[in-house]
């Protein structure tokens, strides 16, 4: 650590930028230039528009590998290795304004400065795709979280959560992060999620459609008029149902595949084509036709990408180096294909996006006197930041409990306060549906039997569609926001979604529609739907208040019972840095 602190003071004061170290170096394909133990020199015909940033040596160097021979020929590729000097936030904001770069891939163990990365990859994802493949996934447990927001907020799920919120689209591998980027760099983006397969076999245009769906794409019925002139070009026996199915009438492949793709791709019904090649349908005659088609197709502007699903034996492989020679990008088997073109739809998605940058609402500071594990001063310190929790009372006696809930009305809900007890009904420590004052005096009296110096807190009961919203300050991305299903249950389910604050309601509201659970929000078997505007407002107050108020460690809101007319949260807990 103490040579490597010398080296990078050293180039600092020659002005001098240092990669890594402990990576194997850089290339520019452009010039062409290899300063890293990668072998063999770049041709400057090979240069493309794929950039590689790789943090591990090795595994790096064997992606690159891959890449070059899966035809797929880079444009930069950047070892970063200890990142001592050069940012993963600088690396991106270099590759953004690279004009020889169309598309980057990340292949990261780590983020250096997690914060100044998120902005440049908003930055950066507006105008290319990112996809990347991370590793070193966290094994730390959250055994010491006080609160539900922080127990299920691990370092991989918040990482996810502000890659995806950033426009990064994951891929689940370095080969399937290079299997997109080879789609993004040799075709036109996918305008849609629609696509038309067309396959000389029946079982893998199903497999593929199946894959396809998994990835979010869809595999539309086709229009009758369409099906019929797909059925003038197919046997009688063929299907021209989406997978269009020519059959295994291998004298007809040349003439077919060709014809297919075409009316396919003009057909204005789909956004991406697929031709599954299996066997002779990937023989020579077929690659021709294929790459004369596609280029037709480019020439008349037509901009529905062509990816080829390849299917066939090894002797077959000059045919498709071929036809990706020709701009057409080829993938073995439907897996594959069906993941890469899913991330493409992904990344094209994000791409043209406005990335607004909403600054957090100013919210009061807090006091340094301020005690916000006491449920009163929580509640005070909330309604100053403009959100409102149910009206609660905290009483030390039973007689002090039936005198507050004979002022907020029956049924009264009690709960027990204590250091000790951050999680109520871990101990029984919530009396729900009280009918009366007998029975609140009764439940008073268990409650404050729980611990010595235990207080109850009495508040009316309310009903509603439970959530939870509440967040962490996150020692990497710093305030981070996490709404879900509430309740109980929260860690149960694990129903929930992040995102790094400020957030504005858009975007709160894009999370409650992510959860599993949506379809509570318009209302299930009859019930009514919940007030969405204000559980979206409720979630980016909260995240102003991380934003403004720095001594918040974690927080919980849970649950918020939510209903047709607002919100109202009924049980909170706040925990400061001092806590």
């Amino acid at each position: 650590a103490r040579l490597q602190e010398q080296v990078v003071a050293v180039a600092r004061s020659g002005g001098v930028r240092l990669v890594g170290p402990n990576c194997f170096g850089v290339q520019n394909c452009d010039l062409p230039l290899n300063a890293s133990i990668a072998p063999g020199s770049p041709a400057g015909d090979e240069h493309g528009g794929i950039s590689l940033v790789t943090q591990s040596g090795s595994y790096g160097m064997a992606v690159h590998a891959l890449g070059r021979d899966e035809a797929m020929p880079f444009a930069k590729v950047y070892a970063a290795g200890n990142k001592a000097d050069i940012t993963d936030a600088e690396t991106l904001a270099y590759l953004r304004e690279d004009r020889s770069t169309l598309v980057i891939c990340l292949l990261l163990e780590s983020i250096s400065d997690p914060r100044d990365f998120f902005s440049a990859a908003r930055a950066t994802t507006a105008v290319k795709p990112v996809i990347a493949a991370l590793t070193g996934r966290s094994a730390a447990g959250k055994r010491a979280a006080v609160s539900h927001t922080a127990a299920l907020a691990s370092d991989t799920a918040i990482r996810d959560a502000a890659l995806a919120q950033a426009g990064v689209v994951r891929g689940s591998s370095g080969l399937a992060m290079l299997d997109a980027a080879k789609l993004l760099s040799a075709q036109p983006l996918p305008p849609g999620g629609r696509v038309g397969i067309g396959t000389n076999s029946g079982g893998l245009g199903v497999e593929l459609t199946d894959l396809l769906d998994i990835e979010g794409l869809e595999v539309p019925e086709l229009s009758p008029a369409l099906q019929e002139r797909l059925r003038e070009l197919l046997p009688s026996y063929g299907s021209p149902r989406n997978p269009v199915d020519m059959t295994p009438i291998w004298s007809r492949y040349a003439e077919l595949y060709p014809a297919l793709v075409d009316v396919l791709a003009r057909s204005g019904e789909v956004d991406i084509v697929i031709p599954i090649l299996l066997a002779r349908g990937g023989s020579a005659d077929v690659v021709d036709g294929l790459a004369a088609t596609v280029s037709a197709l480019r020439e008349d502007g037509n901009a529905v990408p062509v990816y080829g699903c390849w299917v066939t034996e090894r002797l077959r492989q000059p045919q498709a180096d071929a036809l990706q020679a020709a701009g057409v990008p080829c993938l073995p088997w439907p897996e594959r294909t069906a993941a890469a073109a899913g991330v493409a739809r992904r990344c094209a998605a994000v791409l043209g996006r406005d990335v607004p940058v909403r600054r957090s609402r100013p919210v009061p500071p807090l006091a340094p006197d301020a005690d916000l594990s006491d449920p009163v001063q929580a509640q005070e310190f909330l309604a100053a930041a403009g959100i409102e929790v149910v009206a609660a009372t905290v009483c030390t006696s039973p007689e002090d409990a039936v005198a507050a809930a004979r002022q907020c009305g029956y049924p009264a809900v009690l709960k027990v306060v204590h250091p000790d007890l951050s999680h109520k009904s871990d101990v029984a420590g919530v009396r729900i549906g009280l009918p009366d004052s007998a029975a609140v005096q009764r439940a008073a009296q268990e409650l404050l039997g729980l611990r010595p110096g235990a207080r109850v807190l009495v508040q009316p009961q309310a009903s509603g569609v439970e959530f939870v919203v509440g967040g962490v300050r996150d020692p990497a991305f710093g305030p981070v926001l996490m709404v879900g299903l509430g309740g109980t249950a929260v860690e149960v389910l694990g129903d929930v979604q992040f995102a790094v604050a400020p957030i504005d309601v858009e975007h709160a509201e894009r999370m409650l529609r992510a959860l599993r659970g949506a379809a509570l929000l318009d209302g299930v078997r009859g019930a009514s739907p919940v007030d969405v505007a204000a559980l979206s407002a409720l979630i980016v107050a909260v995240g102003d208040l991380l934003v403004g108020v720095p001594e918040i460690a974690e927080m919980d809101l849970n649950p918020v019972l939510a209903t047709a007319s607002g919100v109202l949260p009924v049980d909170w807990r706040i925990v400061t840095s001092s806590t």
